[in-house]
């Protein structure tokens, strides 16, 4: 199982890139693992450093999923290093009007109704069409590329996080495993950086009177959310893998060439 002393070394330096880490090398029930230095996951390059262009060139990723909606990547478009030979799969449509934690600011102030309007979030997040379209897309490409592969979207934990512990948990990641990789949105080396700079979003189009408390819930990741979207799919599929093949056009066939393709 996955060992909370190794997280450091799971996340990429950078400067002005959040979240880029490695979610790659965790152990499967039943034996092997999946392959490290080829699955990546990140907020957004749309302020990315010279630097942290750089740091994308080193990983070379054939694949890259582009999980905000278009206005979204309208209003931060991304930076890439030149130049940049991967397929590009983005949604055609809203996956999120603004930025997901914009989304749950937008109705709530206090803490408590904050952490259940993120949760009651979580459980529409997996059923989004233009969202599905790109996990599909995501899903069909690391089925068949040889390279490695980036999936990320505004801050790099929500919609993100969720097709991480989707594609984890189909290849037979431990599920205390899968939740740790969620969680460790939470210990990224810019952390408090990062929810002074989403308070300040969130304060720029939504005026003031967010409680401490408050802030660091829509900033953060927390397991109920996670396990509220899970729920959410069970409760309608009956299983992760019957929502990844009615859903995200990824049936078992489909599972075994990923597993193939990213285990050792």
């Amino acid at each position: 199982m996955y060992v909370a002393q190794d997280a450091p070394d799971r996340f990429l330096k950078t400067e002005r890139i959040r979240n880029l880490r490695d979610f790659g090398g965790y152990a499967i029930v039943g034996g092997g693992r999946l392959a490290a230095g080829r699955l990546f996951r990140s907020g957004d390059t749309s302020e990315a450093s010279l630097n942290d262009l750089r740091v994308i060139e080193q990983i070379s990723p054939v694949v890259l999923a582009d999980l905000r909606g278009t206005s979204e990547r309208a209003k931060s478009p991304c930076r890439w290093p030149k130049p940049m030979n991967a397929r590009i799969f983005e949604p055609d449509g809203e996956s999120a009007k603004i930025a997901f934690h914009e989304e749950a600011a937008s109705t709530t102030k206090d803490a408590a109704s904050m952490k259940e309007e993120f949760a009651s979030r979580y459980e529409d997040l997996p059923f989004r069409p233009h969202l599905q379209k790109v996990y599909a897309n995501y899903l069909e490409a690391i089925a068949a590329s040889d390279g490695p592969s980036l999936v990320f979207c505004a801050a790099g934990k929500d919609r993100t996080g969720f097709i991480v512990a989707i594609l984890q948990t189909l290849l037979g990641v431990h599920p205390d495993d899968v939740m740790a990789e969620y969680l460790l949105t939470n210990s990224a080396p810019d952390s408090e950086a990062q929810v002074e700079k989403l308070r300040s979003q969130i304060e720029h189009r939504f005026g003031r009177g967010l409680s401490e408390d408050a802030i660091r819930i829509v900033t953060r990741v927390d397991p109920v959310f996670l396990s509220r979207a899970f729920n959410a799919v069970r409760s309608r599929h009956g299983s992760i893998e019957a929502y990844a093949d009615s859903e995200l056009n990824c049936p078992p066939e489909k599972i075994e060439a990923i597993r193939k393709n990213l285990t050792s």
